[in-house]
């Protein structure tokens, strides 16, 4: 009797903290970030009348270019808040991960313990990861401040009707070409105005890029110096300028085994196996050389992160001209967004939260984030920072990244959305992974069976952590 009388009181407990216990609740998607309604914003000006120090976590290392320059950064933001408040001023104090692996695994071991940073440099491909521990971005800037930044780069802004992060660490994928060895095919080179202004009537499609690559692949001292070289077949640019998404909305099933995914995986086997383009599978360190093949001359077309494209260009110097692409169209373009974004979690005090609030305004103003994107080589993410005498002068050096912001600009067609999810970035690793699948054998496996055995195993790790 007693035990059974135990047992109850258990029940009840637990029945009692279950009705205490709001689950959260899961949307199909991930709302509009221009919603109808009055947010209660963090104020303005100096949000702290004490000292108090912060923690910011970059995914970056502390030795390469873009850690160094995010140390600069809050080192001048320390000087300000010295100089400026010096009776309260806040000071941020930064770590460096190493990469956006290692630095979710330390996050969500942190976060167990409430020994997470007030403020941190997040991958956008896992953001969703942080629904419940970020301030929603909303309730710090307004939505003029949000449409000041290029469409392009809110592409992940939405989780579960959350804005979830600020984009910061801003690049896209594109095609950087040699623009000296294109117009040696005498082959029109598409405009840029009018992919994005009047993208019906653009020239640049799947068969214009096959052709390009064909013409500029030639043959010199019996090697071969190819037309494209990528690391792979591009999964979203591949499937959503075909109108279709690889994954649902919320990234819990895969969508692609369908006749989208298999052009896909058919046009870029042919691309290696006409010859082409070199064959991703065939050399561990293939994306280290092709990059080093293009900055040479070796390579007509390189389809690579713009992160990238400073130092490119710097490599290049005056040796030829450049200049850059989206993915082509079957149906539509789209630019991808890349890099990563800055999240304020709400599990610290109201007063931290305002300190990392105030630190992400300070660094989201143009003065910083030119800095950032000169010395860093991400680029802009706000329409007002472009317009900056500073980045004017930049361009003027390297003309690559004004045209590459440009593709920012390109809107996905209504009804057509970006997945995010728990899952997506693990998603999306095996998708490159098992795809690599088309290359191999000599580029003999038969597409649709690399498209299943792809899809199937993406879908288990989709199930899995969903």
């Amino acid at each position: 009797m007693k035990r059974i009388i135990h047992i109850l009181l258990i029940l009840m407990t637990v029945i009692s903290l279950s009705s205490c216990i709001e689950a959260r609740r899961e949307f199909t998607d991930h709302g509009e970030i221009y919603e109808d309604r009055e947010w209660d914003l963090f104020p303005e000006g100096h949000l702290v009348d004490e000292p108090i120090t912060i923690s910011y976590w970059s995914a970056n290392s502390a030795v390469d270019h873009q850690g160094t320059t995010q140390a600069q950064l809050v080192d001048q933001f320390n000087a300000m808040q010295r100089e400026n408040y010096p009776d309260s001023p806040i000071k941020v104090v930064a770590s460096f991960q190493g990469g956006y692996n290692t630095q979710n695994q330390k996050l969500q071991a942190a976060l167990m313990g409430n020994n997470n940073p007030e403020i941190a440099m997040i991958g956008i491909s896992s953001l969703a990861l942080y629904l419940d521990y970020a301030v929603d971005m909303r309730e710090i800037f307004t939505y003029d401040e949000i449409r000041n930044i290029y469409e392009g780069f809110l592409q992940f802004a939405m989780y579960q009707q959350k804005f979830v992060g600020y984009p910061y660490f801003a690049a896209t994928n594109a095609f950087i070409v040699n623009k000296t060895r294109w117009n040696q095919t005498g082959l029109p080179f598409p405009s840029i105005e009018t992919i994005v202004n009047n993208p019906e009537e653009s020239i640049w499609t799947w068969e214009a890029l096959k052709a390009a690559a064909e013409a500029m692949t030639v043959v010199e001292s019996d090697e071969t110096k190819y037309g494209l070289a990528v690391n792979g077949i591009p999964i979203y640019e591949s499937l959503f300028t075909q109108g279709v998404a690889p994954y649902d909305p919320i990234a819990t099933k895969a969508i692609f085994n369908n006749e989208a995914g298999l052009k896909a995986f058919t046009y870029w086997q042919n691309m290696a196996k006409n010859g082409y383009m070199g064959n991703p599978a065939e050399d561990p360190n293939h994306n280290t050389k092709i990059q080093a093949a293009f900055s040479s001359g070796d390579v007509g077309m390189l389809f690579a992160s713009s992160s990238g494209f400073k130092v490119i260009s710097e490599q290049v110097g005056d040796d030829f001209e450049l200049d850059v692409l989206p993915f082509p169209k079957v149906s539509n373009f789209y630019s991808n967004q890349s890099g990563g974004g800055l999240v304020i979690f709400n599990n610290k005090s109201k007063a931290r939260q305002k300190a990392a609030v105030e630190f992400l305004r300070w660094l989201q103003a143009d003065e910083q984030v030119i800095q950032f994107a000169k010395t860093a080589g991400y680029l802009p993410s706000t329409y007002s920072s472009i317009e900056t005498q500073a980045w004017l002068d930049h361009v003027q050096t390297h003309p690559i990244l004004s045209q590459t912001i440009e593709l920012m600009r390109i809107k996905l067609p209504k009804g057509l959305v970006v997945p995010s999810g728990r899952a997506k970035s693990l998603a999306d690793i095996e998708f490159t992974n098992y795809s690599l699948g088309i290359f191999l054998d000599g580029t003999t496996r038969d597409p649709e069976v690399v498209l299943t055995d792809t899809y199937n195993r993406v879908n288990v790790i989709l199930r899995q952590n969903k």
